[in-house]
């Protein structure tokens, strides 16, 4: 099953400015995809339209072989699970709690059935003994696995990660990449850090106009990974 199905894809933001151009992509069931690129060469952009959040402004997308429609939209949204970069454009309920329950019960599941599937993911990531403080509260690790948490609640077929490992402390690194490891569905992670990308991929998407691959530091000793230039980045 090809999980995205991406040809042709432009982007443009509000202003005019062309972000992404020319990109073709096709991702296979369980594959571990990283895309790899500097900031601001538009990798939070790509995730997005993977994950049915913006559509490009033009090309051709499909996600588990479905159009970006209002009628695909709960299959989408019960299917992938999207980490942002910054948890604080994701975490907005009143405590912890009410931010692992949301997503279950936004989808019908009951209050004892949504406690009961929470609980797994709380332990793992080691937040139990937060569920009563309200995020904004948290530190930068501790955010950052709440909201890792939410997104895991449905066992999703498709997991993608903005910038997974950005901004916290090598406790939650650490423990992040282990489940990265464990993690049995198809992934897309984005990132700019080297040494992250040989433990947990199967195949590279270097995003990066062709003047500046070979600046993309040390690149060629990742052995046993698959590149592919295919993102003229603006």
């Amino acid at each position: 099953m090809k999980i995205i199905e991406a040809k042709n894809i432009e982007y443009a933001y509000p202003d005019k400015t062309m972000g992404i151009k020319n990109f073709t992509l096709n991702i296979e069931e369980y594959e571990r995809v990283v895309l790899l690129g500097s900031n601001g060469c538009g990798k939070s952009t790509l995730l997005k339209i993977f994950a049915g959040l913006i559509k490009p402004t033009s090309g051709n997308i499909k996600i588990f072989e479905k159009d970006i429609t209002k009628g695909n939209y709960l299959y989408f949204r019960k299917n992938i699970g999207f980490l942002f970069q910054n948890p604080d454009d994701f975490l907005f309920n009143p405590t912890v709690e009410d931010e692992l329950l949301y997503t279950p019960m936004q989808l019908g599941i009951s209050n004892k059935e949504a406690k009961a599937l929470i609980s797994k993911n709380a332990n793992y990531f080691g937040i139990k003994k937060l569920y009563e403080k309200p995020p904004f509260r948290l530190s930068g690790g501790e955010k950052k696995r709440v909201a890792l948490a939410c997104v895991l609640q449905l066992n999703p077929k498709l997991l993608i990660l903005d910038e997974p490992t950005s901004n916290i402390d090598g406790k939650t690194r650490k423990r992040i990449l282990e489940f990265l490891d464990e993690y049995k569905g198809t992934m897309i992670v984005s990132t700019h850090e080297i040494d992250f990308v040989k433990k947990i991929s199967n195949k590279v998407v270097l995003l990066s106009p062709k003047k500046d691959v070979l600046k993309v530091g040390g690149i060629e000793l990742l052995e046993d990974t698959k590149y592919l230039e295919i993102a003229e980045i603006i």
